[in-house]
């Protein structure tokens, strides 16, 4: 049995590539306390398999001791362990009279505790000073140029600090004032660039090895990034920090490689440098998850925020008595077991999720279904690392699985997934159509999503996000003409009418419609399953269609939550679309969505199991 492995190793775009005759990646380790790793027993072509050039992805935390100095947190953060931290200074509490740099306060001086605790540091300089440009965001060249040298005494004084992140999330209105928070974008990226030239000039005068991290943004913004690198001329940004929060685990390694897409972000290293959860149900999922897809998008840190309570609603590691939360408990999980290596994403299909950490660990998660385990072989944990049954495992969209053995296991031999009906979902299955690579090269995605207005239909383009003001900082699919539509992997924004509308040749358009229309490959009866629901309480008439070769099958209009629930006889070649509708030049807001195709007859008890 053969698998797909979706490789995304840095610098190259995300595509799918067989793994011809080599049976899908052994996993392995006796227990979570097994510590051989050695792979001499391994097959020469899965352990091959199993090689990488990347470095395993470092797994940091954000703590805030420049904001507070806590030995109890450091110490429960070193025992964790913690061995990266990304932290702040305050430049102004440092540098008190121009040139002269006092570190003498707990919060200015932390940075020594964690050198002498072996750890590392990506520091964060962002902050201005009241001796400099009114104690606006540096933008003045006398500014600037004390910047870099702030950054020069940093990095001379503290050998922990071996990164440092310049700016702090700069694409958003949060960390800026000043003149740089009332420039447009394109300014913007250029006074970020002059605060990363200066700190890079300065910072390696004196360490050369410290590496100077850009971009800083929020999100994951292809639009404002890529112009970013492309204007640093010569180069001297060495990997970008990112904070993607408002994109959905599943959807990280696509918004990654639309990024990629460009020359130079494709060599240019990823950095993570802000991860949450929100939910302390889920944080401990949260970060293995996260953990797994960034390690196999090739990304180089994640630091989880916060370390310790911050009152914001993030899920911190450590609760206010110093012990471990369920996000703690599964960071000391994946520093203790899986941290050692890169992961390699050996998904065998859009709806399961299996990383490898070595030929002998996976993590898995994906569309519910029992996951079958050779108990003489094979052990199971939660993200906590608590034991789990293998006899009654199963596997959840938001529940990672950690299965680690005594010796390697094949997938389908000693490790097998059950009956999976689902064929077709649109968040699985989300795909960014690349105009400049051929359609059967991409990445397929299960339907073909387009627009209608009146009786046009329109091809969605990939957005890469943020690229002007008013878009989502996430790449999304869009229209050019229609700036307000967005369709993402879970929502869909409607807008009024396009430019086109206005023209003589469409003087009465008609409603705006997003269709997902799906080829169906096989003749059977299938199941579908979607939903739609608007966020705002008052709103346009949502209208839903099912038709098959465009015969109408089923239509249904709400202001509210709409479901659908239909099984239809089809036969292979159909066509079959489902449509979402609102009035001509309605704006209805956020809409939330998911549509799922399954077959019946393929594992009848698995059907009602899918849709929780």
């Amino acid at each position: 049995m053969s698998c797909i492995l979706l490789n995304r190793p840095t610098g190259s775009r995300m595509r799918l590539k067989w793994l011809a005759a080599i049976p899908c990646l052994a996993l392995a380790c006796a227990s979570v306390q097994a510590a051989d790793e050695s792979t001499e027993a391994i097959a020469p072509t899965t352990a091959a398999a199993h090689n990488t050039s990347r470095r395993p992805m470092e797994l940091g935390a954000a703590s805030n001791f420049s904001q507070g100095w806590n030995p109890g947190t450091f110490q429960a953060a070193v025992q964790l362990p913690v061995r990266r931290f990304r932290d702040g200074i305050r430049w102004g509490e440092v540098e008190r009279k121009p040139g002269r740099y006092d570190f003498d306060e707990p919060r200015t001086a932390y940075m020594a505790q964690i050198g002498q605790a072996g750890a590392h540091l990506t520091l964060t300089l962002n902050w201005g000073n009241p001796l400099y440009d009114d104690g606006k965001t540096p933008h003045s060249a006398e500014a600037l140029e004390a910047f870099g040298r702030f950054a020069a005494a940093l990095v001379a004084r503290f050998p922990a600090i071996d990164r440092l992140e310049i700016g702090n999330e700069f694409n958003g209105g949060n960390f800026v004032n000043g003149p740089v928070a009332k420039a447009g974008l394109e300014q913007r990226r250029r006074y970020h660039l002059a605060m990363v030239r200066s700190a890079a000039r300065y910072a390696k005068a004196v360490r050369p090895q410290v590496k100077v991290l850009g971009g800083a943004t929020h999100s994951l913004p292809a639009g404002y990034l890529r112009p970013l690198l492309e204007e640093d001329v010569p180069p001297v940004i060495e990997g970008l920090a990112v904070h993607p929060y408002t994109t959905a685990i599943d959807q990280l390694q696509r918004q990654i490689a639309v990024l990629r897409r460009s020359a130079r972000a494709a060599q240019v290293p990823l950095y993570v440098t802000e991860f949450a959860s929100r939910d302390p149900t889920r944080a401990a999922d949260d970060l293995l998850r996260a953990y797994a897809t960034l390690s196999a998008a090739g990304v180089q840190e994640m630091d989880w925020y916060p370390l310790n309570e911050r009152g914001d609603g993030h899920v911190p590691l450590l609760g206010r008595n110093q012990s471990l939360t369920g996000a703690g408990l599964a960071f000391r999980l994946v520093q203790s077991r899986l941290a050692r290596h890169a992961a390699i994403n050996i998904s065998p299909d859009p709806f399961t999720f299996i990383h490898a950490f070595g030929p002998r660990t996976w993590a898995l998660w994906g569309a519910p279904r029992p996951v079958f385990a050779d108990g003489s072989i094979v052990r199971a944990f939660d993200a906590t690392g608590s034991p789990l049954s293998v006899d009654g495992l199963q596997m959840a969209a938001d529940r990672a699985i950690m299965l680690v053995g005594s010796k390697p296991l094949v997938l389908g031999t000693n490790v097998r997934v059950g009956c999976n009906p689902l064929i077709a979902d649109s968040f699985y299955q989300f795909a960014y159509p690349d105009p400049v690579i051929p359609t059967n090269s991409q990445e397929p995605d299960a339907f073909e999503r387009f627009i209608k207005i009146g009786r046009n239909k329109f091809a969605l383009e990939t957005m890469p996000g943020q690229q002007r003001r008013g878009v989502p900082w996430t790449p999304y699919l869009g229209l050019t003409d229609l700036p307000g539509l967005r369709l993402a992997a879970d929502t869909v924004v409607f807008a009024g009418r396009t430019r086109r509308d206005t023209s003589a040749e469409r003087p009465n358009p008609g409603a705006t419609e997003i269709v997902h229309r799906y080829l169906v490959r096989q003749s059977d009866r299938l199941m579908i399953r979607a939903s739609f629901a608007p966020t705002q309480a008052s709103g346009p008439e949502l209208r839903v269609s099912v038709d098959s070769n465009d015969r109408l099958l089923l239509q249904k209009s709400s202001k509210s939550r709409l479901t659908i629930e239909q099984e239809i006889k089809a036969k292979r070649g159909d066509r079959l679309s489902i449509t979402l509708a609102v009035p001509s030049g309605a704006k209805a807001g956020q809409i939330t969505y998911r549509i799922r195709l399954f077959d019946p007859k393929k594992c009848p008890d698995a059907v009602d199991a899918l849709t929780n």
